[in-house]
Parts: C-alpha cells; sequence; structure tokens
C-alpha cells in the first residue's frame, strides 16, 4: 500500500495508470519563435508486450523546420548584406553564399529542413527490477545521429527504495553544405552516464536525487554562424574538441488528496558545471490536480539561469584561439510557464478511436535582446520568446 500510494502522486500527471499496458501514442508538437522559426514535429510510438515479463517499443518521428535560414541584407534579416568571404579557423578563405543560418539550433537549407528519426527498444521488468536497451537513428540535411543506450532500476527495501542508472552514446557527424564544408564539419562523440536514487519517506512523499556526467569529442559547433570581429570582418567559428559537463538534480514531491481527489506538488534542483566555464541553476516547480478520476490538470514553472563559456565575449579581435557567436553558450536567464490538460474519451469509445487524449502549452522568455551579432534577428529593446503547443492521443492495444 506504501509503494501504491506514493507511485500514485508520482504519476498524478498521467491520464490514467493504465498507460503501462499495450498501447499507440501519436503526439504532433508545434514551436515557434521569436526568431521567426517554427517547426512541426508528428510522432507515432507502439509499445507491446510479448511475454509476461518482456516488451518492446518502437517509435518514428518526423520534423519540419521553416525559417532556418536567410538571404541576408533583406527585410527582417537585422544583417547587411556580407562579404564573399568567411575566414577558415587555420586562416585560410572560402566562398560562400549570401544565405546563411540565421537561427542558432537549426541549419537549413531551402525554405524548410526536414529531419527523421526513429528508435527501437525492449524492457525486461520483473518484481521491481527493470532493464531497458535501445537504438535510436535520425538524418537531416548536412546532419546524421546513431545513439545506443541502455538503461535499469532495482527496488530496494520492501521496494521504498529505487536504485536507477544509465548510459548512452552518441555518434554523429556534421556535414555543412556547400561552401561551408570547409570551414567546419567532422564527426561528434558523446558519452552520458546517469545514476540515481529515489526514497519513499512517507505513503505520500518521496525524495529523490541524480548525477550525470557527459563527455562530447570531436566538432562541437555550428558552422552557420560565423563570429563578427571588432572591424565589421567575420571568422569561422572555432570551439574546443572536448567538453566534459557534470549535472546533479534533486527532487521532491509531496502528494495529498483534497475531496477524494489526489494531487502533487513536485519541487526540483538542477544544478550544471562544463570544463568550457558554463554554470547553470535550474528550478522547476509543478503542481499536479485530478479533477475527476480521469482528469488531471497540471501547471509548470521553470526559473534558469547560466553564466557563460569562459571564452565567450560580446566582441572578438578575430586571432582568438576559442570565439563563438552561439548565443547557447553566452550567459542569460529564461523563465518558461506552462500546462497541460490530460484526460480520457469516453468508456463506450473503442478501436478505432483513441482511449486518451491530452493538449499541453508551454512559454518561454529569455532576457538576450535582439542582437545580429548573435543572431538574435529581431528588436534589441526585445526580449526572445517561443512557444510550444503539443497534442497527444493514445490508443489501447
Amino acid at each position: 500500500m506504501l509503494k501504491r500510494s506514493l507511485v500514485l502522486a508520482w504519476a498524478c500527471g498521467a491520464a490514467a495508470l493504465a498507460e503501462d499496458g499495450d498501447r499507440m501514442d501519436a503526439k504532433f508538437e508545434a514551436f515557434h519563435d521569436r526568431n521567426d522559426v517554427t517547426a512541426l514535429s508528428p510522432v507515432v510510438s507502439i509499445q507491446k508486450s510479448v511475454s509476461d515479463h518482456l516488451s518492446v517499443q518502437a517509435e518514428g518521428q518526423f520534423d519540419a523546420v521553416s525559417g532556418a535560414s536567410r538571404q541576408w541584407g533583406t527585410s527582417g534579416s537585422g544583417q547587411n548584406p556580407p562579404p564573399d568571404v568567411v575566414s577558415g579557423a587555420s586562416g585560410s578563405s572560402s566562398t560562400v553564399s549570401h544565405v546563411l543560418d540565421g537561427v542558432t539550433g537549426a541549419s537549413g537549407k531551402g525554405n524548410w529542413e526536414i529531419r527523421d528519426g526513429g528508435r527501437l527498444g525492449a524492457t525486461w521488468s520483473d518484481q521491481g527490477r527493470v532493464l531497458s536497451g535501445g537504438l535510436y537513428a535520425s538524418t537531416e540535411n548536412d546532419y546524421r545521429s546513431f545513439s545506443p543506450s541502455v538503461s535499469g532500476s532495482w527496488d530496494l527495501g520492501e521496494r521504498n527504495t529505487t536504485v536507477s542508472a544509465g548510459a548512452s552514446w552518441f555518434f554523429d557527424r556534421m556535414d555543412p553544405y556547400g561552401a561551408w564544408g570547409l570551414v567546419g564539419g567532422g564527426s561528434k562523440r558523446v558519452q552520458s552516464y546517469d545514476a540515481g536514487i529515489a526514497q519513499i519517506l512517507t505513503p505520500l512523499l518521496l525524495v529523490g536525487a541524480n548525477a550525470t556526467f557527459t563527455r562530447t569529442t570531436g566538432y562541437i559547433g555550428h558552422p552557420y554562424n560565423p563570429v563578427s570581429t571588432a572591424d565589421s570582418g567575420m571568422v569561422a567559428e572555432n570551439l574546443p574538441r572536448a567538453k566534459d559537463a557534470l549535472a546533479l538534480a534533486g527532487q521532491a514531491i509531496q502528494g495529498y488528496r483534497t475531496g477524494g481527489l489526489l494531487g502533487s506538488l513536485d519541487a526540483e534542483y538542477r544544478w550544471y558545471s562544463d570544463s568550457w566555464g558554463l554554470g547553470s541553476n535550474t528550478v522547476t516547480l509543478r503542481l499536479n490536480q485530478h479533477v475527476s478520476d480521469a482528469t488531471v490538470v497540471r501547471l509548470q514553472a521553470r526559473w534558469y539561469e547560466q553564466t557563460g563559456a569562459a571564452f565567450s565575449k560580446a566582441t572578438y579581435r578575430g586571432d582568438e584561439l576559442y570565439r563563438t557567436a552561439d548565443i547557447r553558450f553566452f550567459p542569460f536567464d529564461s523563465y518558461l510557464v506552462g500546462a497541460k490538460l490530460a484526460s480520457e474519451f469516453p468508456e463506450d469509445w473503442t478501436s478505432p478511436f483513441p482511449r486518451r487524449w491530452d493538449l499541453s502549452y508551454d512559454h518561454l522568455w529569455r532576457d538576450t535582446h535582439g542582437n545580429p551579432l548573435l543572431y538574435q534577428f529581431y528588436s534589441p529593446g526585445s526580449w526572445y520568446t517561443q512557444w510550444t503547443f503539443r497534442l497527444g492521443l493514445s490508443w489501447d492495444l
């Protein structure tokens, strides 16, 4: 009973505990930000039991991103047409076109960038012991990724304590298109290892802690964001070829009952530091509340702040060993608020109708003002914003 009560509090954000069985999920996500980037992402996943203890999973994802590439010197680009030469890190130069990526994290070629990915996995479970493994792969115009992963957990102490561990390895490669291939690109390897523990303190209170170590080596850059120098020249980004990072997180979930309905308060803190000198703190608060046996409302708020990498500068001379114009490596704070509503369709709905549905919306503000040197193409008096809308449907199989 102790374990069951806490699991209910932990899973209060889900519409139904029956989601642990055979099912198919279809999700659609729409994203838009102040740089006029729009991303549409449908995802379909299937989970199927093959025995009492073994289940298999398959997932397919398709992303379409618009607005990533901009014609410099045209309306909305925030830039004058650049020179035809971008200096390489070794001092060489190459001719490039005037179509450059205007947003970090998306490298479009034409109106839309297309990415597809998929995952195959298997999970074995028996009396509180769980072992999972999977393979993930994705491709896009100029980037390929392949990742195996394993994870496991074990309930101890009358199933009131859970220890967990996991590892994933990414074998990625970027091949910039066109002349950009002369100033960047190559292989990247990411190794990530994590360990955690969760402890039930009362039937409705759970606390947990997690540590994650990540080592990244190889090409860790974004070649489509050249760095503007003090003399208005442009040089290619150049980043260290290795980065080690450590993240520590703690969480507490307090369940409660009101009017016979279950709810929970969830607080989480995460600390991060890496070998580039970048550090961050994240505080997340969530409120989950059943408004009926099948319907759950979730509200969340998140505050995030980070320092910049040791080599990040507002202005570069151009002869520095390391340099970047990627906003991800500069100091900023961000604030996110969101809401989710999940429920079930009427019980008399049968196949092919879905069994469950959920809607969610998140809105984020970041205190980075419009600055074309950092590829933030909006007003200098405005903050960066983005929103994400998600729709999910689930079928019992």
